[in-house]
Order: C-alpha cells, then sequence, then structure tokens
C-alpha cells in the first residue's frame, strides 16, 4: 500500500525517525510525499534503521548527506543505507516515492546465510551512505525498473503483493552490490564511533534546544572535546554544533507558528533565543520570510495581540 499526503516525520529523542510506529507490522512502509505539504518546504536531519529508496515522480529534491548535497531529477532514484543521517530541501515542486525497508526483510535474520553473502556486506558497509542513480546505463536502467516494479506491486495489492516487493527488493540490492562493488571494498576508519556520538550529541540538543547552551554542554554529552564536537558535526552533517542547534530552533519555532497560538516574541524565547530581532533574521535567512509571514501564508492568521 501506497500512503499520500504525508507532511512531517516523527522522530525520537535522538533524531530517530520512528518508521516502525507507522508500518503496522509490515517490514516497509511507502509513501507518496509532495515537497510542498512540509514545513518550510525541508525535512530536518534524521537517520532510520531501516533503508530507504527515493524515486522521483516529477520535478526534483535536494538532498543533504555528510559528504554531498545532490539534486535528484525526474526519473531518477537515490538508495539511503541504514543509520545514514540525511535532510531534504525542496526548493521547486516535487513528487516523489519513498520506500523504507527492514535490513532484514529481503535476506531473513541477521546472520543468516543469504544475509551474511548478499546483504549485510551492504546494509553496514561504512563506506556506503547513499547512491545516486540516474538511468543512464543498462544495470542503473534495470535497477530503476526493479524500483518501478515493486511500486506497481504496492499500487496493485494483490493477495500476494509482499512477496513481489521482496522479489523486486531482492534484485534490486544484487544490482546495488554489483554497482557500489568497489565502494564496499572500501570503509572509512570511525564511521560508526562519529554515528553514535552524533546521536549522543543530537539527542542532547533536541532535549535542551530551548535552554541556553553552546559547544561545552553538546560536546560533554558525548564525552568528547568541544574542538572534537565541531569536527564530528563538519564530518556528519557539514554544519558547526552552533549553526545546528539554531538550525534545529528555528523548525521548532516554523512548527510553533503552525500549532500555537503564542506571539512571535514567546516562541522566540520559547526556543532559545535572547533577541527577538536576531530571531527574526535567522528566520528570514532560513524561511525567506519573516515569522509574522510564514504564519500568515501557512494558517491565514495574524500575529496574536
Amino acid at each position: 500500500m501506497i500512503r499520500y499526503q504525508k507532511n512531517r516525520l516523527v522522530l525520537g529523542n535522538n533524531g530517530e525517525e520512528l518508521i516502525k510506529d507507522e508500518s503496522a507490522g509490515l517490514p516497509f512502509v511507502c509513501n507518496y510525499n509532495e515537497g510542498r505539504l512540509f514545513i518550510g518546504h525541508h525535512i530536518p536531519w534524521h537517520w532510520h534503521d531501516w533503508f530507504e529508496i527515493n524515486y522521483t515522480d516529477k520535478g526534483s529534491f535536494l538532498l543533504q548527506t555528510a559528504e554531498k548535497t545532490m539534486e535528484i531529477h525526474q526519473g531518477e532514484a537515490v538508495f539511503i543505507n541504514s543509520s545514514t543521517m540525511h535532510a531534504y530541501d525542496f526548493p521547486k515542486d516535487v513528487g516523489y516515492y519513498s520506500l523504507s525497508c527492514d535490513t532484514r526483510f529481503p535476506g531473513g535474520e541477521p546472520g543468516s546465510y543469504l544475509d551474511r553473502k548478499f546483504f549485510s556486506p551492504v546494509f553496514h558497509s561504512k563506506s556506503l551512505s547513499v547512491l545516486h542513480i540516474k538511468p543512464d546505463t543498462e544495470r542503473r536502467i534495470r535497477m530503476i525498473h526493479c524500483i518501478v516494479e515493486f511500486l506497481n506491486a504496492m499500487r496493485q495489492e494483490s493477495r500476494a503483493y509482499e512477496l513481489a516487493v521482496r522479489e523486486s527488493l531482492v534484485r534490486f540490492l544484487l544490482l546495488l552490490s554489483e554497482e557500489t562493488a568497489e565502494i564496499l571494498a572500501k570503509d572509512r576508519a570511525g564511521s560508526n564511533r562519529d554515528q553514535e556520538r552524533m546521536k549522543l550529541m543530537l539527542n542532547y540538543i533536541y532535549d535542551n534546544y530551548a535552554d541556553q547552551i553552546g559547544v561545552p554542554e553538546i560536546a560533554q554529552a558525548a564525552g568528547v572535546s568541544p574542538r572534537e564536537c565541531t569536527r564530528c558535526f563538519r564530518r556528519s552533517v557539514s554544519l558547526t554544533p552552533v549553526r545546528f542547534l539554531i538550525e534545529y530552533r528555528i523548525q521548532m519555532a516554523a512548527v510553533l507558528l503552525l500549532r500555537t497560538g503564542q506571539s512571535v516574541s514567546e516562541i522566540a524565547a520559547n526556543c532559545g533565543f535572547m533577541s527577538d530581532s536576531y530571531f527574526s533574521k535567522i528566520f528570514r535567512e532560513i524561511y525567506n520570510c519573516t515569522p509574522r509571514d510564514y504564519r500568515k501564508s501557512f494558517t491565514g492568521l495574524e500575529e496574536p495581540e
């Protein structure tokens, strides 16, 4: 089954998207997303244990990872590996399918023969975080064909459509392992360590963003020095800890603007900003409008007296 009109993510305290809460017991979830429906035309940094495949139906979107920002165009796909930190921006109108899948679905329980031989090397690779799939070679065209096949199986939802989805996914992953054979042969030392540290530091930011915190407090949450904290953030999300904190505060402020009747000044204070003018400056920098205009454009409501 493909679900439509998704407009937000359900995130845990450490930035993990809680996909299992949406799956109704299935080992996969598929959504058709429209960028214009997400607050600020943006999906913030997050990760999940399940791997993800996005296929663009119309328009294009920007996918950010620690290593790069890539634009995924109509007819193209992207594979996002388990536990990879990523974020989305939607500067244009876009519609795309997003399949999230339990890593145990293709090959069975972890440690099984099929899992060890074919799938675990992909899902546990330190070097394969994301792969942009363009229909420009025979193998990549076959990979995209597999994606279209499992989307059609979900759309038709026949009695055994789950098995059809699994069959197409297995063929896709085998092609993926062929496509990334050289990548899978390399591992970057320290990437797993960075992921664990980032989860601890993001958890601290999500719990304490409204307070006056800085790099020393964020670093302490992971037991590292402020300098190593900054290096870890730059390696993982290409931002400094301070910039990540500011952008997260603005994202939370945008939610409050739409869901509460609090004034802009109250929201600024509740999101950790000491100055209304600085809050408005940063908000305009990120969303290209004032907080008041943002609220009015989405709700039609004026600023409370």
